[in-house]
């Protein structure tokens, strides 16, 4: 995607500058949004608005990345993006409405105030002569009506009397002369609520700013100009995250922040100030639709309270502006880069093809369910020599581990469940989970004929990580799925052994996950083209508690003319491009399908969840062929079973979601395993093999024109 980030440059250290970023900022947005695979143009939008204008238009920009905040007037935040609305170009961020409201925070206020929510009682000066109501209580708080970044405020804001508060109004208004808020000072906490549209929830941690007032030898706790900026006071600021509450507390914080939301549309980003009360009352101080994205601030803190980097940030943040316009991502032309190392190629997602209603996770991949991390061995050789046959071959395989918890799944074992849907395939150790609906293992995939070594390799990395296994417990069955890449990989030579498990299990991660041909799928074919890994998550929401669901697949099954993406059968028409001699033919292949949720649930209930990605498959257009495998197995961890019971009753207490709740979750198997299978396919850059074999990628310009010409013959009836 074309991206230009609008901003305004600071040029000086004062204060009437203190919003505007410096040139690290902005090179710290460009580098993110570079490593996104994203094309970059920086406009500096300070200066006439005639060379703004042709500055941006001359960008040609699919998305403006808006953090301007404006030098000049009361409306200088909102003059940008109604300037990019005019132009009809997509921007991130809120609307000029939204940004002209909020800087004005006496009319914040108000309108938060309209709707029966807490607020400093207070009112508006714009003259030095203007009477101060008699029904105001002591301490009050003077700040500039239109700023941001706590300009104007120190600690001789606040005022005890009303000679302090006429003096310290007459000084302010001469150097704010847009206008004062006055109003009661709240004691207690400095709460921060930042918020990602994107990100499951959307709430991110609370923030607190704490303050030793001591050190600070200040009154009251503020968070003044000084403290803002580099200097000796801001080293003596504390941040907690989450912020210390109790749990009433935090939950009438986090209802004021979803109240305000409500009816305020402050889309992608924002933060919500407030300030908690020491009789526990969450009052609203203002809300930012333009927040900081310095590593310091509110935002990024609670962000890496999730395990969000900053580019996981800025993802996010153009994630949800792109659904907003309905705006994807251009394909490259390239298949590598210059040096000649394969580049990213974008998915479906990516290009604008959406799948389902649901929200996507922070990565979209099986890795948003926290505590799961997927580590890859790759295995892509020529010119290989076969031990007693003359010649070379090639080899095309690897192996995929699924990591289902980050703690000690071997004593504390996760619910799970399975279904086979077609059973001419395997995956081991599933009969053992299906019986007792639990997972005590990794889960690694790899080809047909590697399976018993990769068990075997299981067994020496958990006889390794716990010496107890087989001696003082009783032994484990590892879960090990395959499917069948000989098409492409010489398994005579081609086999995985306990090295190579060893190698996908160190290199298990969270956060993005590589997809296509890769690992267990370095050597398979999805519908005749080449990509064997892929993966896919949602978020729902199920009685205001927020649950993720993420599939992996090892795709190899299908025919291409039976290909279906976003409803049409695309397949009818990329099977005429293709040549016979590109495809396997005798074989329809196999898949397997692993499901991960945070979602509570028992094991019958996940044996359900592993039958709605059977769903999923038909979608793309699979008809489980008599000689394939379809084999899914699903597991949650909310609940862990341990496996010494250290209650003397011997009872298990699981928590689980109702039946009566429980179809989004049905709902989003069916997405996220369609969609991980087209990511699967769409991922991979095509895969040569033995003997001169081929597994072409799949055109993606081509993809998009058959939807386009649908979606054109759609509209016209």
């Amino acid at each position: 995607m074309k991206i230009t980030i609008a901003f305004n440059l600071r040029t000086k250290m004062t204060q009437e500058h203190a919003e505007l970023l410096a040139q690290e900022d902005v090179d710290r947005l460009k580098d993110a949004l570079l490593s996104l695979k994203h094309k970059v143009t920086l406009v500096e939008v300070s200066g006439r608005p005639n060379d703004v204008v042709e500055k941006i238009l001359n960008s040609e920009p699919d998305l403006i990345f808006n953090v301007a905040e404006g030098t000049v007037g009361s409306s200088r935040e909102a003059f940008y993006p109604g300037l990019y609305e005019q132009l009809n170009i997509p921007f991130t961020g809120g609307n000029a409405s939204l940004l002209h409201l909020n800087l004005d925070k006496q009319l914040a206020k108000t309108l938060v105030s309209a709707h029966g929510l807490a607020v400093p009682k207070g009112f508006l000066v714009t003259k030095a002569n203007q009477p101060i109501p008699d029904d105001l209580r002591y301490p009050l708080m003077i700040k500039p009506n239109s700023e941001g970044s706590s300009k104007g405020i120190t600690q001789d804001s606040i005022v005890e009397n009303k000679e302090q508060c006429e003096k310290r109004i007459k000084l302010s208004l001469a150097e704010f002369p847009e206008g004062l808020v006055v109003e009661e000072y709240i004691p207690g906490k400095e709460i921060s609520i930042p918020y990602l549209e994107a990100f499951p929830g959307k709430f991110l941690p609370s923030v607190e700013h704490t303050f030793n007032l001591k050190k600070l030898k200040a009154k009251y706790n503020i968070y003044d100009y000084e403290m803002k900026q580099a200097t000796a006071r801001a080293k003596m600021v504390g941040v907690e995250c989450p912020a210390t509450m109790t749990e009433k507390e935090s939950k009438a914080v986090f209802q004021l922040a979803k109240k305000i939301f409500s009816f305020m549309n402050c889309p992608d980003v924002g933060r919500i100030d407030i300030r908690l009360h020491t009789d526990g009352t969450p009052y609203f101080i203002e809300l930012n639709p333009l927040p900081s994205l310095h590593p310091v601030g509110s935002l990024m803190t609670a962000a890496k309270a999730k395990g969000l980097e900053y580019k996981d940030v800025i993802r996010l943040i153009i994630k949800s502006a792109s659904k907003r316009y309905n705006i994807g991502v251009r394909p490259s032309a390239r298949i590598t880069d210059k040096n000649g190392e394969k580049t990213h190629r974008p998915t479906p997602r990516e290009l604008g093809i959406t799948t389902g209603r649901f929200d996507t996770g922070v990565h979209n991949a099986i890795t948003d369910v926290k505590g799961v991390k997927v580590g890859h061995f790759t295995r892509e050789e020529d010119n290989v020599e076969m031990p007693g046959v003359a010649g070379t071959t090639s080899i095309r395989t690897g192996v995929t581990a699924i990591l289902p918890s980050a703690g000690n799944i071997f004593d504390n074992r996760l619910i799970a469940g399975g279904f086979v849907l077609n059973g001419v395939g395997e995956m081991l150790g599933l009969t053992q989970v299906m019986e007792w609906n639990l997972l005590e293992t990794p889960i690694l995939l790899t080809n047909t004929m590697s399976v018993g070594k990769v068990h075997s390799g299981v067994i020496n990395y958990m006889s390794k990580k716990y010496p107890s296994l087989g001696q003082k417990t009783d032994v484990v069955i590892p879960v090990v799925g395959e499917t069948d890449d000989s098409f492409l990989n010489d398994v005579r030579v081609g086999l995985n052994d306990s090295s190579h498990v060893q190698k996908a299990i160190e290199n298990a991660k969270s956060g993005p996950v590589e997809q296509g041909s890769v690992g267990a799928g370095t050597g398979m074919i999805t519908c005749d083209f080449a990509g064997g890994i892929g993966t896919s998550s949602r978020v729902v929401t199920i009685d205001d508690n927020v649950y993720t669901l993420g599939v992996l697949v090892l795709s190899n099954f299908g025919n291409m003319r039976n290909l279906t993406i976003d409803g049409r059968v695309v397949g009818r028409e990329l099977d005429k491009s293709v040549g016979e001699d590109l495809r396997r033919k005798e074989k329809y292949g196999s898949i397997i399908v692993v499901v991960a949720t945070d979602a509570p649930l028992l094991g019958s209930q996940l044996n359900r969840i592993a039958k709605r990605s059977a769903l999923g498959l038909g979608r793309i257009g699979s008809y489980a062929a008599t000689s394939s495998g379809e084999i899914m197995i699903a597991f949650s961890t909310a609940n862990h079973v341990p496996r010494v019971q250290a209650d003397p009753k011997k009872h298990n207490t699981l928590r689980f979601i109702s039946d009566q709740h429980i179809n989004p979750l049905y709902e989003s198997c069916i997405e996220c395993t369609e969609e991980a299978i087209l990511n699967a396919i769409f991922s991979s850059h095509g895969m040569s093999g033995r003997e001169g074999r081929y597994s072409p990628a799949i055109n993606q310009e081509q993809v998009i024109e058959l939807l386009n010409e649908g979606r054109r013959i759609n509209a016209s009836r």
